[in-house]
């Protein structure tokens, strides 16, 4: 039986999956790699720490196929966006990677906010330190020794294709969430690179998500156990992934990620843009479609933090049962999910995390439930302004980590006042990657056939809003938005230094 095999590079884990030919993981190997959260606000990881990972995931993996009887024929690549990685002429890394989370450039997002208008009707991005452009400006200015040494400014997926291919392209997917293409011609754009003064040579050379990047080199592919010449498929970022496994075709569904953040996205066939600069548009996984894109930039984290720092690591099923315990509304207790900063509509680098309404009476329950519904009314914002854009959403899909709470996915769907549909395997992003790949290399004709042919009747989960919470969340929602109006002042900020 012939395999394919699909490489997933969170921002706290990397993953490689086995998959049969309808699709089906029938095997998965997992290892923690969380990057380093500085109290500057500078997050970094070691790229070393990557290739060591994709030697220790592809041999389990090899091994396994050969025991199994599986020959895989194709690898596919997904990954984290907008982290960068600078590196020599001969592809050492010069720094550790400067991750997504980052907040070092927030002072250089608002000296370059004058630009924020051209850059965003460009790219479909406002400037933020999430992306990578200004980490590239960052780096000139900051260290320019390292800049002058580094031959190329390279993202994780691109590390990736470089120590299995010996290749050195970046998908479109990946390209744009620099700040530096153009949405229309799919390009490096002469305009933006002159505003963050970054040199075209810098770059890597841009092809198509779901292309086929390189061949396996015979070096790793001796080391790993896999035959050498496999294809290499970029399927695209992580994001878009997960909206092509979650079936993301048309306008009429939107789909929500939630892991270390979470995302709302939104279908198009065309590049779409809002006045105001509140959400994201991007390159479809899908060549030719545009995602629109929703971002809270701490969700499960914070799920997480809250585990580990106030449960006593009792694990999450306990703190899940004691958040089912609360009641909706969590007792009249409200959470902003700003503890990295605030995406989507916001997007702002100061915005704090926030408990308010705390009293001797408030549960751990209260809180943990806060912290889920929180989450769930910043993305009822998102989408709404998704279907601004992109019209009316019938349904919604859900993947990602805090979806293997049902308490969640009902919130989701009480709070968005929407269908929520949840597949069984929980592993969109890894089905994305699988359906790039099975397209590219011929085992199925299309996106939707590869879609139909992994999720199976019976293969999924669906959860109704309750009408009756409709005014209940519309009610914490106007609430969030009064608090985080009350703490943005500048007066306040500054008093609070």
């Amino acid at each position: 039986m012939e395999g394919i095999v699909s490489i997933d590079v969170g921002t706290t884990s990397m993953r490689a999956a086995l998959h049969a030919p309808d699709g089906k993981i029938v095997r998965i190997e997992q290892k923690d790699n969380a990057p380093q959260h500085f109290n500057d606000g500078r997050v970094e990881q070691d790229a070393g720490a990557w290739s060591s990972l994709l030697v220790e995931l592809l041999s389990s993996i090899s091994r396994f196929a050969k025991s199994a009887g599986i020959a895989p024929v194709c690898l596919s690549l997904t990954a984290q966006r907008s982290s960068l990685i600078p590196i020599d002429r001969n592809g050492t890394p010069l720094h550790p990677a400067i991750m997504w989370q980052d907040r070092r450039t927030a002072s250089l997002a608002g000296e370059m906010a004058e630009h924020n208008a051209i850059v965003y009707r460009k790219t479909g991005l406002q400037i933020s330190p999430v992306f990578s452009a200004l980490k590239m400006r960052w780096l000139r200015r900051e260290r320019p020794d390292l800049w002058t040494r580094a031959a190329r400014l390279i993202g994780i997926q691109d590390w990736i294709v470089f120590l299995l291919s010996g290749k050195l392209v970046t998908d479109q997917t990946f390209g744009g969430r620099t700040n530096l293409l153009d949405l229309a011609t799919r390009s490096w754009d002469d305009e933006l690179l002159g505003i963050f003064e970054v040199p075209r040579e810098k770059l890597c050379d841009l092809v198509p998500p779901g292309s086929i990047v390189g061949t396996l080199q015979s070096s790793i592919a001796a080391t790993v156990g896999l035959p050498s010449g496999l294809p290499i498929v970029s399927a695209g970022g992580d994001q878009q992934c997960a909206a092509l496994g979650l079936g993301l075709f048309s306008g009429k569904r939107a789909v929500t990620n939630t892991g270390t953040g979470s995302y709302l996205i939104g279908h198009s066939g065309h590049p779409v843009f809002d006045d105001r600069m509140r959400v994201s548009c991007n390159v479809s996984a899908i060549p030719g479609a545009y995602i629109v894109e929703a971002a809270v930039l701490t969700s499960g984290s914070i799920y997480r933090w809250f585990s580990e720092t106030c449960h006593g690591g009792e694990g999450f099923a306990m703190l899940n049962k004691e958040a089912a315990q609360s009641p909706p509304g969590a007792s009249d207790l409200i959470l902003l999910p700003h503890f990295k900063g605030s995406g989507t509509p916001y997007w702002d680098p100061g915005a704090k995390g926030t408990f308010f309404n705390l009293s001797l009476e408030t549960t751990r329950g209260d809180m943990a439930r806060a912290i889920l519904e929180g989450i769930a009314v910043e993305m009822k914002g998102s989408l709404e302004l998704v279907e601004n854009l992109c019209g009316r959403v019938e349904s919604v899909s859900v993947s990602g980590g805090l979806t293997r709470s049902d308490l969640f996915n009902q919130i989701q769907s009480d709070v968005l006042e929407r269908d929520v549909v949840r597949f069984s395997d929980n592993e969109a992003t890894s089905r994305g990657a699988w359906m790039a790949a099975a397209v590219a290399c011929g085992a199925h004709g299309s996106y939707p056939d590869a879609f139909a042919a992994a999720t199976r009747e019976g293969s999924s989960v669906s959860y109704r809003p309750d009408p009756a919470l409709a005014p209940l969340y519309e009610r914490q929602r106007r609430r969030a938005q009064a608090l985080y109006e009350a703490l943005a002042t500048p007066d306040l900020r500054e008093r609070m230094k």
